[in-house]
């Protein structure tokens, strides 16, 4: 859902892709690329792309590149059921946005383990401080905080798992919206300036 046009231009143009574009005259081996070097590289190389999309997703800028499109009464049921299902479907894409990719390489595990850590530190010390419970209640003590470590694995299984289930909805609707968008771009129900952000 990106247009390359625009990607080219920013990676040209703008600082926030400063890495993307010195990896890419690198490749280029050129100092001084057009953006036409920069969108033939993009379209023979998938990667560059995902960079930028994960620089956007970093700084919490979108990657669905998709204008609402607008309805017109007058024309064919057929083409405004196709428009508005295209636009429901890029506001989702938005809303899914963070799940585009799966959670393999997300910190969930370092915040939740963090968190389970400073738990157990905290309550360490407010044991080993203020009351005897290790000597009179040592093995009550573990088992608190062997709960205190089960708990923080559930709850990243649970975190974890919803992910991957918000990324396999967030696939299928970027299928099924680019089908749609496809499929309206070959019939001329839109043009592709009508459809993609400049």
């Amino acid at each position: 859902m990106v247009n390359i046009k625009k990607i080219s231009n920013q990676i040209l143009n703008d600082g926030l892709y400063n890495t993307l574009l010195f990896e890419m005259k690198e490749k280029l081996q050129n100092d001084k690329p057009t953006c036409e070097m920069i969108e033939e590289l993009l379209k023979k190389n998938s990667a560059y792309i995902a960079e930028y999309k994960e620089i956007n997703r970093h700084s919490e800028l979108t990657s669905v590149q998709v204008k609402e499109l607008k309805i017109d009464k007058n024309e064919e049921q057929e083409i405004n059921k196709l428009k508005q299902n295209i636009n429901q479907n890029v506001q989702k894409l938005k809303n899914l946005e963070n799940f585009e990719v799966d959670s393999k390489n997300s910190a969930y595990s370092i915040w939740i383990g963090s968190v389970g850590v400073m738990v157990i530190f905290m309550a360490h010390n407010i044991v080993a401080l203020f009351t005897e419970l290790y000597t009179t209640h040592g093995g009550l003590v573990y088992t608190l905080f062997a709960i205190v470590l089960l708990l923080t694995y559930l709850g990243y299984k649970k975190i974890k798992d919803n992910h991957e289930k918000q990324h396999l909805i967030y696939k299928k609707i970027y299928h099924e919206t680019k089908k749609m968008m496809d499929k309206g771009l070959k019939a001329n129900y839109f043009t592709y300036d009508e459809l993609y952000e400049v």
